[in-house]
C-alpha cells in the first residue's frame, strides 16, 4: 500500500501544464502540423555566431576558466552594463543615463523565472492580479500556484483598455478590495496570445493609473516585453517602463529566448528599488545566479554585434511567416465574414483566431478533436482567460507561426478551415 504524500498548499494548487500536453502530441505525431507551440524558427537559430564567440572565449584559458566558474546572483557585471547601454540606445538616450539602475538589474533564467520571482515576492493567497483578457496562460499557472485571484481586463485592437482597468479598480475599491490588488500584468509588445501591442497613447496613462490607485500600498505594473524587437511593420513605441520616470512602479521583464536563442535560457529584469533586494534574495534561494557560462556567451554576442544582426534576420523570416498566416486565413476563412475574425499583428509570433460562439475550441471540444483528425494543432483559447469576471470564452484559438515553415502554415490553416466546415455542418451552423 502506497504511503500518502502530504503536499504543501502551493503544491496542491499547481495545475497540469496545458502546453506540456500539446507539445507531447506534436512530438508523438511528426505529421501533425503544429500551429500551437511558441517555438522559434529552427533554421534561424544562431549556430555560427554562438560557436564563434564560444570558441574565442574557450581559446583563452583565463577567460574560459572564468566563464566556467560560479557567477553572482544578480548576474555578470559586464553583461548588466551592456544591457543598460542597450536599453539606453533603444530609448535614444545618452550613454550613462541608466547607470544609477545598475543594482536594480537582475539576470534571470529566462524571463519566466522573473515572472515567478515577482509572484513569489508579492502575492499571498487571495491577493489580486489584473491581467489582459486574454493573457499569457503560463503566467496564469504561476498565479494559480500562489493562490492569487486573477481578474481579466478587456482588450481591443490597442491592447489593454486602460478605461476598463480603471473601472475594475473603482469597483474593487467600492467593495473594499483595493487593498488586495498587488499587480497589473501586461505583455506590451505583440502579446502572447493575441499578437496585439499596447497602444502608444495608453502607455503613459497606464503608469499614471497605477500610481493614482496606489493609495494604501504600491500597485506594480509588470511589463512582459518578451517580444520587443520583433516588429515587422512600423516602429516600436517606447516601453511602458520608459514612462515610469521615478522607476518605482514598473517592473520590466526581457528575454533573449525569442530574439536570440531559447536554448541559452537567459533573460533580465529591471526592478523598482523597493523590490530589488527581495528579488535578489529569492533568486539566491532558487539558484545562486543564472548560468555564468551562458552570460559570458551573451555578453560577447551583444558586444560583438551578433545580437542586432540576429534580430534583423528574424524580422525578415518572421515577417514572411506572418504574411503567410494572414494570407492563408483570408483565403480559407475569409468567406465566413464577421463570424470568423483574427488579429492582424505587426510583429511577434502569434495570431488570435475567433470562431462563431457555437464552435467549442476547448481541449475537450469537437473542434479540437476534428483538428487532430485533420492533422493540425492549435492552443485552445480558453487557457488564456482568467476565471473572473467570466464567463470564459470557449470559441477562440491561438495560432503560432514561429516554428512551422511557410508551406506548413498555409497547409495548417487549410486543415483548420476543413475542420471548421466539418464541425459547423455537424452542429447545424454551416
Amino acid at each position: 500500500m502506497a504511503i500518502p504524500v502530504t503536499l504543501s498548499a502551493a503544491g496542491k494548487r499547481v495545475g497540469h501544464s496545458p502546453i506540456s500536453d500539446l507539445m507531447a502530441r506534436a512530438l508523438a505525431n511528426p505529421s501533425l502540423i503544429s500551429l500551437a507551440a511558441g517555438f522559434v524558427d529552427h533554421g534561424s537559430l544562431p549556430v555560427e555566431a554562438t560557436a564563434c564567440v564560444t570558441s574565442d572565449m574557450l581559446s583563452e584559458p583565463a577567460e574560459g576558466r572564468r566563464a566556467l566558474q560560479y557567477g553572482t546572483t544578480r548576474g555578470d557585471k559586464s553583461l548588466r552594463r551592456q544591457l543598460l547601454a542597450f536599453l539606453e540606445r533603444e530609448d535614444g538616450l545618452p550613454r550613462g543615463q541608466f547607470d544609477s539602475l545598475f543594482d536594480q538589474m537582475i539576470v534571470t533564467t529566462g524571463s519566466q523565472q522573473l515572472l515567478y520571482l515577482i509572484a513569489e515576492a508579492l502575492l499571498d493567497p487571495g491577493d489580486i492580479v489584473l491581467v489582459e483578457s486574454p493573457t499569457y496562460f503560463v503566467f496564469l499557472g504561476v498565479l494559480e500556484t500562489f493562490g492569487a485571484r486573477v481578474i481579466g481586463i478587456e482588450i481591443d485592437e490597442g491592447g489593454l483598455r486602460v478605461d476598463a482597468l480603471e473601472d475594475t479598480l473603482r469597483e474593487l475599491d467600492s467593495r473594499g478590495e483595493l487593498g488586495r490588488v498587488k499587480l497589473i500584468y501586461t505583455v506590451s509588445e505583440h502579446s502572447n496570445p493575441t499578437g496585439l501591442s499596447l497602444a502608444a497613447d495608453r502607455r503613459q496613462k497606464l503608469v499614471e493609473v497605477a500610481r493614482a490607485w496606489s493609495r494604501s500600498h504600491q500597485i506594480f505594473i509588470l511589463e512582459d516585453a518578451a517580444y520587443r524587437g520583433l516588429t515587422y511593420e512600423g516602429t516600436e513605441s517606447p516601453s511602458v517602463w520608459s514612462y515610469d520616470q521615478a522607476k518605482d512602479t514598473v517592473i520590466l521583464a526581457r528575454t533573449f529566448s525569442k530574439t536570440f536563442s531559447p536554448g541559452l535560457k537567459c533573460g533580465f529584469g529591471l526592478l523598482p528599488a523597493s523590490l530589488s533586494e527581495t528579488i535578489h534574495s529569492l533568486k539566491g534561494n532558487h539558484d545562486f545566479g543564472s548560468s555564468h557560462f551562458t552570460q559570458q556567451i551573451l555578453g560577447r554576442v551583444v558586444s560583438e554585434g551578433y545580437y542586432e544582426t540576429q534580430i534583423e534576420r528574424l524580422r525578415t523570416i518572421y515577417s514572411r511567416k506572418l504574411k503567410a498566416t494572414l494570407d492563408a486565413l483570408d483565403e480559407h476563412l475569409g468567406k465566413y465574414g464577421a463570424e470568423v475574425r483574427w488579429t492582424k499583428p505587426r510583429g511577434g509570433l502569434y495570431v488570435w483566431l475567433g470562431l462563431p460562439a457555437g464552435i467549442d475550441t476547448s481541449r475537450n471540444g469537437p473542434f479540437f478533436a476534428q483538428c487532430l483528425e485533420e492533422g493540425v494543432l492549435y492552443v485552445p483559447g480558453d487557457y488564456a482567460y482568467a476565471s473572473e469576471p467570466g464567463p470564459v470564452c470557449r470559441s477562440d484559438a491561438r495560432l503560432s507561426f514561429g516554428v512551422t515553415g511557410e508551406d506548413g502554415i498555409r497547409e495548417g490553416v487549410r486543415r483548420l478551415a476543413t475542420a471548421l466546415k466539418t464541425v459547423s455542418a455537424r452542429s447545424g451552423l454551416g
